[in-house]
Parts: structure tokens; sequence; C-alpha cells
């Protein structure tokens, strides 16, 4: 089947930013004096809500304006980090992302991101280049995490095509989790942190250049 939606998660997806995530979360945690595994940190912070990662860590339920605070705290650090070492577009997704828009394919971006981030984001990155404000879908508190996949559902309800007409790709295990849950007819891993995906069916790309651009056409 012709692929006529691509959903893009963001974080570690288009901007290879795990390390960035990894490093701020690490200071964060370390004010607070968690100590998590690797395998904790893939399972309640990678790709995950805000508001389920600190409840995972502080175990208690958070209200909006505590979640809020620990959110800001966090991102201010990361925010700060991503100036420090530059910020660019993952290897060909802007190019892909060109071809994509030419070729007449509806493109959305749902990521786990709040607004303060994605207001970031929008600033130095030309997303509103290819992608319209409103196909951007970020966790806005309304909306399960990751992965649960209610974020690629308003994604592509939001550029109306049919999930099973619809390629989403991503990073986190949680988000392939949530991709694959939402019925999206393709998933590619973007394999941009040299992680193990032992278990899934998706193909994996290292760079957009990689993407098999039948798909679309």
């Amino acid at each position: 089947m012709k692929i006529k939606g691509v959903v893009f998660d963001f974080n570690g997806t288009l901007f290879w930013d795990t390390h960035l995530q990894n490093d701020s979360w690490n200071r964060f945690l370390e004010k607070y004096g968690f100590t998590l595994s690797h395998e904790e940190q893939k399972k309640y912070i990678h790709g995950i809500n805000a508001k389920d990662t600190f409840e995972y860590l502080f175990k208690r339920k958070l209200n909006d304006a505590e979640v809020y605070r620990l959110t800001e705290e966090k991102e201010v650090i990361y925010r700060s980090m991503c100036l420090e070492h530059g910020m660019e577009l993952a290897p060909g997704a802007e190019q892909l992302i060109s071809f994509l828009k030419e070729s007449g394919v509806a493109l959305a971006i749902a990521t786990a991101s709040a607004k303060n981030n994605v207001d970031f984001f929008i600033r130095h990155f030309p997303l509103l280049k290819y992608f319209r404000p409103g196909h951007i879908i970020y966790n806005d508190g309304t909306m399960r995490g990751k992965p649960h996949p209610d974020l690629f559902n308003k994604a592509i309800s939001a550029i109306g095509t049919k999930a099973e007409e619809t390629l989403i790709f991503e990073d986190s295990h949680a988000g392939v989790e949530a991709a694959i849950r939402s019925g999206a007819g393709e998933v590619i891993v973007v394999n941009s942190a040299n992680a193990g995906y032992n278990g899934y069916r998706c193909r994996q790309i290292t760079h957009f250049n990689q993407v098999d651009k039948t798909l679309f056409v």
C-alpha cells in the first residue's frame, strides 16, 4: 500500500539528542539523589511523558504545577546543553522531508516534549517550513504518554490519513511500541544511539537517505 502520511517522533529521531537528554537527566537525577539503571531509564524516561517519569521517580501522584516546575527545571538544563553543543536535524532528514512534501505526503510530528521545548525547537529548526503548526503534536497534558498510542493517533487524525496508510519514524522503545499500537502501516526505527531493538520486525535506519522512496510513489 502506498504511504500517504508520515509522522516523525522528534527527540532522537529528527534531532539526534540522546546524549544531551541523558546528560541533562543525569544532572537532574543527581541533584535529587536518584540512581536509575539503564533499563529503568529506557522504560521510565526515554520517550515518556514527564508526568509519568516524575511520578515514578518521586513515588507519588503529582499535580500539574509540580510537573511543570520539575519539567522546566530539567529542560532548562537540556536546552542550555543544546545551545552549547549546536543543533542540526538528523543526517538526511531535511532532504527526505523535502522529498515527501514535494510528493504530496502529509507530514506531522508527534513528540512527548512539552510546549516550551517545542517552541524552542521551532525557533532553532526550520520546522514550520515543512510542518503546519497544527501538525506538531506534543505533550499538552491531555493524552497518555508512550507506549500508549495517543500522540500518534492524534497526529494521524490531524493529517487526515488512515493509520494503515501512515509511516511512523521512532527511536525509543516506548515510542516504537506506541507506533505499533497505533496501527500504522509501517514503522521504521531510527537507530540514532546504536541501541538494540531485538523483538521488533521493523526496518531500521541510521541515516534518512536509507529510506526506500518507493514506499511513497
